[in-house]
């Protein structure tokens, strides 16, 4: 039942953390019910037609281009980042009228890399739930947001750090899905691999703390969730989410929800986001993984006092004599100073070293500074001629875009009030190309030239 139509017709804002129950908040106010579509919202109208056919050119056109290079079964691309807006984003904290989306490309034997790709803003309408994991003053303060009803996700740190330790990224899962077929023990082999890398274990911490650090400061204009509420009392919890949302629903409708999406992937394209065969409802599993010297090193990066603030008490040290037979490998690789590699080729080395959640690291990576509407953030990949000419050529497509959508919206305006909407929902391939045209032949013919989804001969 809707007690407020007000409150449920809100778009929303969800932030959190990675590994802090943000995919779960995010899919359970889904559940609750997606917000009205607002039809006399031109940007969002605008939004939801181009951003289909704007991100099958530019998934095709980045596919061929590799592709010249190297054989195109072994680019690797997850589905999660074909779509325009389809990875972590944020709204660019060097121009407001950007908003940043992050996502990873790799080749087989090569290497990979993460590439931050820049949008005009109004591409944000395309969702019901904007969601990110980056910025939360920069969401809380932006007048654009005000209106936003906004939810955050809550982990201990701890626990957060313990889950990233046992991810496998995106990238990582389509290459096993390719090219290894079944998960295995990749995934306690990949955790061994990070938690005896306490460089990376530093970058995540410290990372991690620059975050809660800025979300203390605004934490008010958020409705926190924690993952472990969730997960220990997930009827009251869902059923408070949507009184948040302005609703009333009953234990019933609530465990329905916790039914559909509890102990599920809940991240489409990206299959290996959840950890199948876990135990259920627990949330202290951190306990038996990490060791004395990763709680050296949250309490160095200042998560303690986050731990106090968010109800999680101080950092409790272990009794080594009492460590799992998992913390004993951990602890002697440490003491050798060995980071543990056995049983990951190198392909699951790269891809699953966390390039992105973490602060700098004395890791080795290639790096580009921000052009206007592109950059590749952090490179471990073989061939740099390749990386080199990709950064041009993605620049490029990537300044086309922007053009396009920005001109389309412009246009938009000049059309009068009752007849807007008819003109942009009757837009398609090929009358998209000629509303382009019609305004700047000289890139509309290098747009129709350089990308797939154009029809007519101009």
């Amino acid at each position: 039942m809707i007690e407020n139509q007000q409150k449920f017709d809100q778009k929303m804002l969800v932030l959190g953390a990675p590994r802090t129950g943000f995919a779960l908040l995010l899919n359970i106010l889904g559940a609750l019910g997606r917000v009205p579509y607002d039809a006399d919202s031109r940007a969002q109208r605008a939004a939801n037609i181009l951003a289909g056919p704007a991100s099958e050119h530019l998934y095709h056109a980045m596919m061929d281009f590799i592709s010249q290079t190297v054989p195109r079964d072994e680019v690797i691309y997850n589905g999660t980042f074909h779509h325009l807006l389809g990875g972590p984003k944020w709204v660019d904290q060097t121009n407001p009228n950007q908003v940043c989306v992050r996502k990873y490309v790799g080749v087989k034997d090569l290497g990979d890399f993460t590439l931050l790709t820049y949008l005009p803003k109004f591409m944000l309408h395309f969702h019901d739930r904007l969601h990110s994991h980056y910025h939360p003053k920069k969401w809380a303060e932006d007048p654009d947001f005000a209106d936003l009803n906004k939810f955050s996700s809550m982990r201990n740190p701890v626990g957060a750090i313990y889950s990233a330790s046992y991810s496998i990224n995106s990238i990582t899962g389509e290459y096993i899905k390719r090219f290894i077929g079944d998960e295995g023990d990749l995934r306690e082999k990949s955790s061994l691999f990070r938690l005896s890398d306490l460089e990376l274990v530093k970058g995540l911490a410290t990372h991690l703390s620059g975050y809660l650090n800025e979300f203390s400061e605004v934490q008010d204009a958020y409705q926190l969730f924690r993952w472990e509420d969730i997960i220990e009392r997930p009827v009251p919890t869902i059923q408070k989410i949507a009184q948040c949302r302005g609703m009333s629903i009953a234990e019933g409708e609530a465990d329905a929800i916790w039914s559909k999406i509890g102990y599920k992937n809940l991240t489409g394209a990206h299959g290996f986001n959840f950890r199948a065969g876990k135990q259920k409802g627990k949330t202290d599993d951190w306990k038996s993984v990490l060791v004395n010297e990763h709680l050296d090193i949250i309490r160095d990066a200042g998560l303690e006092k986050h731990m106090e603030a968010f109800g999680y008490g101080r950092i409790t040290y272990f009794k080594e004599s009492e460590y799992s037979e998992f913390q004993k490998k951990v602890k002697a690789a440490l003491d050798r100073g060995e980071v543990l590699t056995d049983g990951l080729d190198k392909n699951m080395q790269i891809f699953n070293w966390n390039k992105s959640n973490i602060s700098q690291t004395n890791h080795d990576f290639k790096r580009f500074g921000k052009k206007e509407y592109s950059q590749i953030e952090r490179a471990d990949f073989k061939n740099d001629q390749l990386l080199d000419d990709f950064s041009v050529f993605i620049e490029e497509k990537m300044g086309l875009m922007n053009h396009f959508l920005m001109d389309v919206v412009d246009t938009l305006s000049d059309v009068p009030e009752g007849e807007w909407q008819k003109t942009l929902a009757s837009l398609s391939k090929k009358s998209i190309s000629q509303f382009r045209l019609d305004k700047h032949p000289d890139v509309a013919k290098s747009f129709h030239e350089k990308f797939h989804f154009i029809e007519q001969n101009l």
